[in-house]
């Protein structure tokens, strides 16, 4: 079983965590292989709300996680099919719809399972596979700005909510069920 988990920022680096600890507790299959995708730098203003230390500051968010959680690291933006297809679960972190459409597509295409993970300030929201359509109708295509885990006018404030810790349970929680063979439903959430 081979796992891509695409964004390594505000959800992402907590969900590695999470995983990297199932492994530990042998709640993951020893053989099943974990790979994470990021292309972003670590700033020193993410660090308040993802999971990076300070002298990590400047580096590829991917290599940065990898390397804390022995997992192989892929250092560039996931934008084609054929980035993803030895894959068997994708695991959208990413912060772009455009990316989002693509996975959502492909794995409709070719039989391959995914969940989509998304924060913003105290929103969450948690999807599995369902119909091309069900899945669809949650991606904006015309949508191509790139978007933070944290609300805008929260983080202006100094606010920092933790929407995105929250989803990143819940999202490995959904990749348990996943593995076990236990049905996930759609998590749609203002806390």
């Amino acid at each position: 079983m081979k796992i891509l988990q695409i964004g390594c920022g505000g959800i992402g680096s907590y969900l590695i965590s999470e995983i990297t600890e199932c492994f530990e507790q042998e709640q993951i299959n020893a053989f099943t292989d974990i790979s994470i995708a990021d292309s972003d730098m670590i700033e020193m203003e993410q660090l308040r709300y993802q999971n990076f230390k300070s002298n990590e500051i400047g580096m590829n968010k991917a290599k940065a996680l990898g390397k804390r959680f022995d997992v192989k690291a892929i250092m560039k933006r996931v934008e084609k099919e054929n980035q993803i297809k030895d894959y068997d679960i994708i695991i959208l972190c990413v912060d772009n719809e455009k990316t989002r459409e693509m996975v959502i597509r492909y794995c409709h295409k070719n039989d391959k399972e995914f969940l989509d993970l998304r924060a913003t300030g105290r929103r969450i929201f948690a999807m599995p596979k369902t119909t091309l359509e069900g899945n669809l109708k949650f991606v904006d295509s015309r949508d191509w700005k790139e978007y933070s885990c944290q609300d805008e006018m929260d983080l202006e404030k100094g606010l920092i909510q933790k929407g995105n810790k929250i989803v990143a349970l819940i999202g490995v929680q959904m990749l348990l069920n996943l593995l076990r063979g236990h049905n996930n439903r759609i998590i749609n959430e203002v806390i």
